[in-house]
């Protein structure tokens, strides 16, 4: 017999090519990734001076202006920063524990003031104040930590050189103190905001621990799954027997794998906020995933396990990366709807936010996940079974 005749090997070229296509479409995200429209804080506090000759001066007016203008992009692509004006240095903290913002610039109150200073034989160094969100994601956090020292950076340049070339106009010489205050005339205090602390993987504890979960789930729906079609079902009455023991094997399995991956992270050496808030989110979590993927596999059968691989397999490398740096079919086709993500979210905001176990806008996610699933699971057992179509068919 001639292989060759065969039509999984003439169909074997092209099944290879789309699975490679398909995997390699999971490399799209590690591709250049820039960041583009960070949303970052900035507060201008700044009460300004008054000038003889010119009446108000707020150089906290002037620096926002200086800033805006360093963030443009002369190409008309997205900038890397999405500048947000907010009031008070209150406002912005709120806005960092709701994960609004990557990070802060606070502009002081003082800023005009010492900026003038700087003339004189008493200067005072103008104090920015940085703040970096580190809970919401290491990696934006990072990004912004840098984008801001930078930006602060420049400011210093420019007022360093500004305030000598002014000096060197008026005066011959400077104290000692004038030389040292005008070598470093801004000085930032950089402060971590909902720290991500010790022994939590860099940040990245919320996606290490979810994705094992994740698998945990698809290989114990699969498995419930084949016990499932062993099972001798004649009507629907039987079949959501069998669903409801379906559930009670998964309430089961769901204590038994999220106490079992809290327990090792725990022996493995991570920091847990509060071991029971995170043992009971897991546990929440898997349920609602187990469920997800034995509702579908009871509509489409056994092949609905190739859709749940390639959702981890899809985005297994995004839901540790922060959205701005997604190219936009990743972003808006994958990071937006997939259930790994919002377990990820939930988790980060036990570990970084002190949230606890609340109904938080991730965890209400997960368990409209579980809900809509738990009604598609029920319903299944009313679906006719594939010898009683067949059979209608063959009558027409």
């Amino acid at each position: 017999m001639n292989l060759f005749k065969q039509k999984q090997a003439i169909l074997a070229p092209l099944l290879v090519l789309v699975v490679a296509i398909i995997f390699s479409l999971t490399l799209a995200s590690s591709v250049n990734p820039t960041p583009k429209n960070l949303p970052i804080a900035i507060v201008n506090g700044d009460q300004g001076i008054q000038v003889p000759s010119k009446g108000n001066v707020n150089i906290g007016d002037m620096m926002v202006s200086k800033i805006n203008k360093l963030s443009k992009t002369n190409n008309g692509e997205k900038p890397a920063i999405k500048w947000i004006q907010v009031s008070s240095e209150e406002k912005v903290r709120k806005g960092l524990d709701d994960q609004k913002y990557y990070g802060a610039l606070i502009l002081p109150s003082d800023l005009s003031k010492n900026q003038a200073s700087l003339k004189t034989a008493n200067p005072s160094p103008i104090a920015i104040k940085i703040l970096v969100n580190q809970g919401k994601n290491t990696t934006g956090s990072t990004m912004a930590s840098q984008m801001l020292t930078h930006i602060v950076e420049n400011l210093n340049l420019t007022t360093h050189t500004q305030i000598f070339n002014e000096l060197k106009k008026n005066v011959s010489s400077i104290s000692v103190k004038q030389a040292e205050v005008l070598s470093n005339p801004i000085v930032a205090n950089i402060e971590n905001v909902n720290a991500i602390g010790t022994h939590t993987a860099n940040g990245n504890a919320p996606v290490t621990l979810i994705t094992p979960l994740w698998m945990s789930s698809l290989i114990g729906a699969v498995i419930v799954f084949l016990a499932k079609k062993k099972t001798q079902t004649s009507n629907s009455i039987s079949k959501l027997k069998v669903i409801f023991e379906q559930l009670i094997l998964g309430v089961i399995l769901s204590f038994i794998i999220g106490f079992g991956i809290t327990l090792m992270a725990k022996w493995i050496g991570f920091t847990l906020p509060n071991f029971l808030d995170v043992a009971l989110y897991l546990t929440i979590a898997y349920f609602c995933f187990h469920i997800l993927i034995s509702a579908v596999m009871s509509w489409v059968g056994f092949g609905g396990v190739g859709i749940f691989a390639l959702i981890f397999f899809f985005s297994g490398s995004l839901i540790g990366m922060p959205k701005e740096l997604l190219p936009a079919f990743s972003k808006d086709w994958i990071y937006s709807w997939v259930p790994m993500r919002f377990g990820a979210d939930g988790l980060r905001e036990i570990f970084y936010f002190d949230k606890g176990l609340s109904m938080s806008h991730p965890m209400s996610i997960i368990l409209w996940i579980g809900i809509i699933s738990l009604l598609a699971l029920s319903l299944s057992a009313f679906k006719p079974k594939k010898e009683v179509v067949n059979q209608a068919v063959t009558m027409k």
